[in-house]
């Protein structure tokens, strides 16, 4: 058999599953709807709508999948306004199907009703969402997973930065820079750690595409595939770093008064101190030199998407740009 990285699970062998395990009546459909680090499944039975999730097998273990969906049904039963996973006629969240390149977790969620907020984005809203990550940090606090799932920045970065490379020898100038940020970041990560930057559970991509929201401004935040355990401002920056992003592609909508309300939100209801304050734009360099890194590693699975050979120059500007609000390499 040829090598595969990444196939296209079959829908109706897929929704036949589901159908038996979760024992959903007729009318039944499932149709794929998204691709991507994970595929994205609609399942219609009858009047009620799902969404199954179909890991990639390269992405996530068993014990990983049950950590999320654990740690989701935790948020939820203490009023967070997130998706959780629907347990099947036995009770498990999650089973496991063979695909040509490895085992791959399945799980069906709860579908989530209205818009992304990037649709139709607004301050009071950003605020109200920025509180709302506030009370996921603070309502995992005391969250116990039945294994650990941390998530180490720093070392990711090291071990996913060639990747990156590999993709820049075209372009000496950048990966000269991005050699030495690949350098110095995660020591300075590792330094604000030492330092007592909070840690717990997070979201771990927070954005303005991870929000949906229905006609009454009701929101729901969801995809928490890239959760764990960590330090809260990796969550803090995150919707920052987007916002930024889809501000630079020409997306008018996404203005910086956007994230000063999702951070004035947040603070309402966890203050921050003036070290957290002072550690964000170190954090900063922190999500974009990742999602760098991370796009590189997974490009021969996802394809280019967000970080193609034509949003090069996009990104050295912009680290160069927050390399230097943090100081990085003085």
């Amino acid at each position: 058999m040829f090598p595969i990285r990444h196939s296209v699970v079959d829908n109706d062998a897929l929704g036949e599953e589901i159908r038996r395990r979760w024992d959903l009546p007729a009318p039944f459909r499932c149709e794929l709807i998204t691709r991507g680090m994970n595929d994205v499944y609609l399942v219609k039975s009858g009047t009620d709508r799902f969404a199954a999730r179909v890991w990639r097998a390269d992405k996530h273990t068993a014990d990983k999948v049950t950590w999320e969906l654990d740690y989701l049904a935790h948020l939820k039963n203490k009023g967070v306004p997130v998706i959780a996973a629907v347990p099947d006629t036995s009770g498990a969240l999650s089973f496991g199907i063979d695909a040509p390149e490895g085992s791959r977790r399945v799980c069906l969620f709860e579908w989530a009703d209205g818009n992304q907020f990037y649709a139709d984005p607004s301050e009071p809203l950003a605020r109200r969402i920025g509180g709302a990550i506030a009370q996921v940090h603070l309502a995992g606090a005391d969250f116990k997973g039945k294994t650990e799932r941390p998530i180490d920045f720093p070392g990711e970065i090291r071990r996913k930065f060639p990747h990156l490379a590999t993709r820049l020898e075209d372009r000496p100038d950048d990966l000269k820079l991005y050699q030495e940020i690949a350098e110095v970041l995660p020591r300075k990560l590792e330094e604000a750690y030492a330092a007592g930057v909070p840690y717990g559970p997070i979201h771990g991509d927070v954005h303005v595409k991870n929000v949906f929201v229905t006609p009454d401004d009701n929101f729901t935040i969801l995809d928490f595939d890239t959760c764990g355990e960590s330090h809260l401002m990796h969550d803090c920056i995150s919707l920052k770093w987007a916002n930024s992003y889809f501000l630079g592609k020409g997306d008018t909508r996404m203005v910086p008064a956007l994230a000063d309300a999702f951070m004035a939100g947040y603070e309402e209801v966890r203050p921050i101190g003036d070290f957290e304050r002072a550690c964000l734009p170190l954090f900063m360099c922190s999500k974009e030199f990742s999602y760098m890194c991370g796009m590189s590693e997974g490009v021969n699975v996802v394809g280019h998407m967000t970080f193609g050979p034509e949003h090069f120059d996009w990104f050295a500007q912009s680290v160069r740009r927050h390399v230097a609000e943090a100081r990085l390499l003085d």
